[in-house]
């Protein structure tokens, strides 16, 4: 009775089903090979997973065993990929068709091979077990994963051929990838129907359908997926255990949600790539240090150990205190003179912060309305006293403000009690030239260069078990990030009697712009950097540039994304349309059209193929059988063949019936039937000779009962034998 079962037809509806899983393990393993192999591998992975599913399912039936199925599976893998190696680096191939056309003929028979191996191997499974059908669920996963991976760090213009399209039509690429998860899981679900009814597998579509249409339905009301958060960025970005209220102040503690900078000795920069932010710059812009910092917090405040932010109301007040709800004016914000000018931003958030930033001194910032809330979680526009002069300037300009108390200068110059900071700080000063010795400016600027020369840049470091971490880091081995950068900055100033301050925010080069008027912000972007407060200027970055770095540079952004969050952030279409416009629409149809129609063909062609494939190995598979398998696959190559002319089992009809019925026109076709059922249920086991004597009777009994026309039709439609049962 089991083999029975192993051994029975599928019937139309189930044919149909095994043809569509045939497809989509084609098309998911011509996507996996798409992105590694010439373009001909693909086609040859479709034809080998489509192949060796529809092998993998009649495997799977048969009576062997399962263990030597996942060992047949193995060794030809190893086979194939040592005929790879052989053809690769062999000279014969390659004298023969040239380096570049045997490598291309290898990969091609490669991903053939391969796709046809593993599609047979996971079919066979989960015709076995259906809890095996999940391996074929990962497969479309994979696939699926392959396709879009390009997607991840919330970069929604990649893949290029798939967003490019979207982003000319002036829409958000991201609907495009949410129908194509939503098809990821109806082809994944679609191999886990394990229903061979043809009307409860119609219902089951339906109801996964239904489903599907409420998520588009909901996602405009719920909202689209929001990016990755990405690493914590020095405290910029809250963790999940902060809070903010109505008005977005973090917590009780005036916005600044996070208090301290953390030394650490492995730094996690997780999520560096992924963006946080867009600015949009109203004006051009150019930073005489060439590099854009925007300010969100100012550690001033020394506890005993390290900076912190300070808990009094008259220090640090030129920062922005809490997100906007209204225009607000910054109190302490420098002057607009000669020194400094007024420069508008757009600040589109896409990850929570603890407390808004801008670009170098804020000095009003108001509430936009968001453009995209799928897309952004807070607009706001800044107006910036963005530093104008050069830095050869502010040498003749005094420090502090006249308007300090002594407890703010005490405040902005209080260092530990450790007396090598003042003594590496005379050192270096000591190496000035005599006229600017005493200059604070060229102080500064001093030890800002001793740091950048002696320093070494890391972010894994050994200094935060130690008391004073930044001690460890100055009179040690000089290796850390910029956090101890900055504290050591800022204690040696204070040393010299330097009003400083560690501040953090972004830091990114003006080279990030790329020549547009939006600027990307990362993760990777976060930075903590000193500065000194100069009458006249404000205070002023004086950061730390190390010549030497262990680890590797950030790497910029995408410039098409940046281009494209841009426009979203200003409300845009990414690429709005004009009447110049249609013609290129055109065409680009003109193409989409083309290509659809050649998939389409291509589709089509492909499961021809199919179909003319396992016709053919339904025919010839006797010639390959053993004993055992013999009465059954003989049987059935003569059905097939005597169902090329019309003639077929009835719905309900035995097979004895099925062979008295038509014994008036096939009379050896029920020697054949008695030999197959006797193998079956009774274990008899006739000759094989017999076996191929009933065959060629049969096939005679066709030829003189059919005319050849006929005969033929039969021969050449290639689905003639889904409906042998």
């Amino acid at each position: 009775m089991r083999e029975r079962a192993r051994s029975a037809p599928l019937g139309v509806a189930g044919a149909l089903a095994e043809l569509g899983r045939s497809m989509i393990h084609g098309l998911a393993w011509s996507v996996l090979v798409a992105t590694t192999a010439p373009s001909g591998s693909a086609l040859a992975a479709f034809l080998g997973g489509v192949v060796g599913c529809l092998v993998g399912a009649r495997v799977g039936r048969s009576r062997l065993r399962t263990f030597v199925l996942l060992a047949g599976a193995v060794s030809s893998i190893f086979v194939v990929a040592w005929l790879h190696s052989m053809a690769t680096r062999g000279s014969l191939l390659a004298a023969t068709l040239g380096p570049v056309g045997a490598l291309r003929l290898a990969s091609t028979l490669t991903a053939l091979a391969v796709a046809a191996v593993a599609s047979a191997a996971v079919r066979a499974l989960s015709t076995r077990r259906a809890t095996f059908a999940v391996l074929e669920l990962l497969l479309v996963a994979a696939a699926f994963a392959q396709l879009l991976i390009p997607h991840r760090h919330g970069a929604i213009n990649r893949p290029f051929y798939l967003a490019d399209w979207v982003i000319a039509l002036g829409w958000d690429p991201t609907w495009l990838f949410l129908f194509m998860g939503g098809t990821a899981t109806v082809l994944g679900l679609v191999l886990l129907l394990r229903e061979q009814r043809f009307g409860r597998a119609v219902l089951n579509l339906g109801v996964i359908g239904l489903l599907l249409g409420l998520i588009v339905v909901a996602t405009p009301m719920i909202g689209m997926p929001p990016p990755p958060e990405g690493g914590s960025g020095l405290g910029l970005r809250p963790s999940e255990s902060e809070d903010t209220d109505a008005e977005g102040r973090g917590g009780d503690r005036g916005g600044a949600a996070n208090s301290e900078l953390e030394f650490r000795n492995k730094y996690d920069r997780g999520g560096e790539r992924v963006p946080v932010a867009v600015v949009l710059f109203h004006d051009d812009y150019s930073p005489p240090s060439g590099v854009y910092y925007f300010r969100q917090g100012a550690f001033s405040q020394y506890n005993g150990r390290k900076l912190v932010v300070s808990g009094r109301s008259d220090i640090d007040r030129d920062l922005i205190p809490y997100f906007p709800t209204r225009s607000i004016r910054i109190g302490e914000a420098p002057a607009m003179n000669e020194n400094r000018g007024p420069l508008e931003t757009t600040v589109a958030l896409m990850a929570d912060h603890t407390q808004p930033f801008a670009l170098e001194a804020p000095v009003e910032v108001e509430p936009l309305q968001n453009p995209s809330p799928n897309r952004f979680r807070r607009v706001y526009k800044a107006v910036s006293g963005v530093l104008t002069a050069d830095y050869s300037a502010i040498l003749d300009a005094t420090l502090g403000s006249t308007t300090w108390s002594k407890e703010q200068w005490a405040h902005y110059t209080e260092t530990p009690p450790d007396p090598r900071y003042a003594e590496l700080a005379a050192r270096i000063v000591s190496s000035l030239p005599d006229e600017l010795r005493d200059n604070p400016i060229a102080q500064a600027f001093a030890v800002t260069a001793w740091l950048g020369q002696e320093g070494i840049y890391s972010l894994k470091n050994e200094h935060s078990g130690a008391a004073d971490p930044t001690a460890s880091f100055l009179f040690g081995d000089l290796t850390g990030y910029c956090v101890h950068f900055s504290h050591a900055a800022t204690y040696l100033m204070r040393s010299l009697g330097i009003p400083a301050r560690v501040a953090t925010g972004y830091a990114i080069s003006e080279s990030a712009r790329q020549g547009g008027s939006s600027l990307l912000l990362s993760g990777g972007a976060s930075h903590a950097w000193p500065e000194v407060f100069v009458d006249g200027f404000g205070w002023v970055v004086m950061d730390v540039y190390p010549e030497r770095a262990l680890d590797p540079p950030e790497q910029p952004m995408d410039a098409d994304l940046q281009r494209l969050l841009g426009e979203l952030a200003r409300g845009a279409s990414p690429i709005p349309l004009s009447a110049t416009d249609i013609p290129r629409i055109k065409e680009m149809a003109r193409r989409v059209t083309f290509t659809a129609g050649a998939w389409l063909l291509f589709l089509l062609a492909s499961i021809l193929v199919a179909l003319y494939v396992v016709k053919l190995w339904r025919r010839m598979a006797p010639s390959f059988a053993v004993a055992e398998s013999l009465p059954r696959l003989v049987y059935r190559a003569e059905l097939d063949r005597i169902g090329e002319v019309a003639i077929r089992r009835r719905e309900g009809e035995s097979r004895e019936s099925f062979a008295i019925r038509i014994r008036d026109q096939l009379p050896s076709f029920q020697r054949l039937t008695n030999a197959h059922i006797a193998a079956a249920f009774g274990g008899y086991q006739p000759p094989p000779g017999e076996l191929k004597d009933d065959a060629a009777a049969v096939r005679r009994d066709v030829r003189a009962g059919f005319p050849l026309r006929k005969r033929f039709l039969g021969l050449i439609t290639p689905w003639s034998w889904l409906r042998s049962k």
